[in-house]
């Protein structure tokens, strides 16, 4: 007999709707399987097989074909095994076929027949709405994914025996909705428990400040400065300033991890993401791709942060990585004849010594030589600098600030999570008025056109960019951003135009030594 199924594969982060066509009859005895499969497909024959039998299904002895349509879309993952199965058991004759219509099946089976977690499972539920069918069945352990996706019921499977019974009439499967209900709404942390503060950092007024405006417009930032000084605390800080997720986001993110199988079993990602790859991570690592298409360290930091400790660590081509999605927002990757594209919409944020040693300018404790320092700091090239937006030196803590509250402490009084965070809220709303007619949030994304319209200067702040743009050899690039980030400090300062002290402020965090 012959009988059909429908299940989903991912393509990146998009899914596409597949037919598992199954015929089986006489002829010698085979199992044989078709339609560009990848090898974790083709070995679900044995599984499947094991799965069966042990599911108290004894199967005659036939010629069973399997394929998988359409045959120029590769099939990969793990989640084909529970629809292949269900085809072999409707051509038997052992489930009824009044409900595979309008069914889409996911998930993949281990060899006792219970059924295991697969991932993407909240882009196949989307995409089985978006196609119109009635009902998908997922595993139970992913449930949580399909009960935001409206339009469509998502039912939990925990073994094929459990199927079997559900198309049979006998029994019922697990309720989205129903499960939903049973539990209380979890959420993802994607950041610490306790939640860190501005204020645990020993002065540096400055790198905080320069933290404050790029928070306040999505603007990447360098932390450099001696060992001990703070810069990584004061990286990992960031998150707490920058304004919540709104629904859409949230949605974007939770498409990511559950693509990535990263969602481990909850349902939606609440917090923006802070991603800290170490500096021997690989271009492929950060980028993403692999056997199996996943997504890498730069689209899982998608409308959060991309923290890059020991920047000049990174291989060269790693860092060099970063300029396409800096600039574009996206990453391309090509396998074959098809183009898949992930979201890249991070900010980044690294932290670095200024010398080998580290304790560059003071001579009286750093040894390297003016060849060693360029030689060090040339590892990051020209067309990222041009892409960091703000650079700020944090210098040594002195013992008096440790130790005793100094004027300077208190000058710093400001500086809390608290407070930051109402600046860049006060900064985020002007800039959402701002672009109300445009399709971009924040002051980093202007393009050129943006950047005439909203930055215009007087004649003296002209005068301060023609001389600045000469002596500091500033690219095109350089000279948006510089304007970029002077019109988040006059947002943040609730000015209209943009002053010459908004310019030299933005201009002191171009020069990275």
């Amino acid at each position: 007999m012959y009988s059909e199924v429908y299940s989903v594969t991912l393509a990146g982060l998009d899914a596409c709707i597949v037919k598992v066509e199954t015929d089986a009859g006489d002829g010698l005895p085979s199992f044989e399987m078709s339609g560009c499969l990848a090898a974790q497909v083709t070995e679900a024959r044995e599984r499947v097989r094991v799965a069966v039998k042990n599911s108290g299904i004894i199967l005659r002895p036939q010629k069973i074909m399997v394929n998988i349509s359409p045959a120029d879309i590769r099939k990969a993952g793990n989640g084909f095994d529970l629809p292949v199965a269900a085809g072999i058991l409707a051509a038997d004759g052992i489930i009824k076929t009044d409900m595979l219509e309008s069914s889409v099946i996911i998930g993949e089976l281990s060899l006792d027949g219970s059924v295991n977690a697969v991932r993407g499972i909240i882009n196949c539920v989307a995409k089985a709405a978006q196609m119109g069918f009635k009902r998908c069945i997922v595993p139970s352990c992913n449930i949580c994914e399909g009960e935001h996706i409206e339009g469509i019921e998502v039912l939990g499977v925990d073994s094929l025996k459990q199927l079997i019974g559900y198309f049979n009439g006998e029994s019922e499967l697990i309720d989205a909705i129903d499960a939903k209900k049973s539990r209380e709404h979890d959420v993802i942390h994607m950041k610490n428990e306790t939640c860190p503060d501005f204020a645990d950092v020993t002065g540096q007024i400055t790198a905080k400040r320069a933290s404050l405006i790029a928070a306040a417009g999505h603007h990447n930032i360098c932390y450099m400065g001696i060992p001990g000084t703070g810069k990584t605390m004061m990286a990992k800080r960031i998150s707490t300033i920058m304004l919540p997720l709104n629904e859409s986001e949230k949605m974007e993110l939770t498409r990511i991890y559950s693509a990535a199988g990263k969602l481990e079993g909850r349902s939606i990602i609440e917090e923006r993401p802070v991603r800290c790859p170490n500096y021997n991570t690989t271009k492929a690592v950060m980028l993403g791709g692999g056997v199996v298409l996943s997504p890498g360290e730069i689209t899982l930091a998608d409308k959060g942060i991309l923290f890059l400790d020991e920047f000049n660590e990174f291989a060269s081509a790693v860092i060099d990585s970063l300029r396409t999605p800096l600039e574009e927002h996206i990453i391309r990757i090509v396998r074959g004849s098809k183009e898949y594209i992930y979201p890249a919409d991070f900010m980044l944020v690294a932290a670095m010594n200024p010398c080998r040693c580290g304790y560059y300018p003071d001579r009286n404790r750093c040894s390297c030589t003016e060849h060693d320092i360029k030689r060090y700091m040339s590892r990051v090239s020209k067309p990222i600098w041009d892409r960091i937006d703000i650079c700020t030196h944090m210098g040594m803590i002195d013992a008096r600030d440790i130790l005793y509250e100094s004027d300077a402490d208190k000058s710093g009084d400001f500086y809390t999570t608290a407070n930051m965070k109402k600046c860049v809220k006060t900064a985020y709303d002007i800039q959402k008025e701002r672009f109300s007619n445009e399709n971009i949030e924040f002051n980093s994304q202007m393009n050129e056109k943006h950047v005439k319209k909203y930055c215009r200067l007087g004649q003296a702040e002209k005068r301060i960019m023609e001389t600045a743009f000469e002596r500091l050899n500033l690219t095109v690039r350089g000279y948006h951003k510089v304007l970029k980030t002077a019109r988040t400090i006059a947002d943040i300062e609730g000015e209209e135009c943009i002053n010459a002290g908004h310019l030299s402020e933005a201009f002191s965090y171009r020069n990275p030594l």
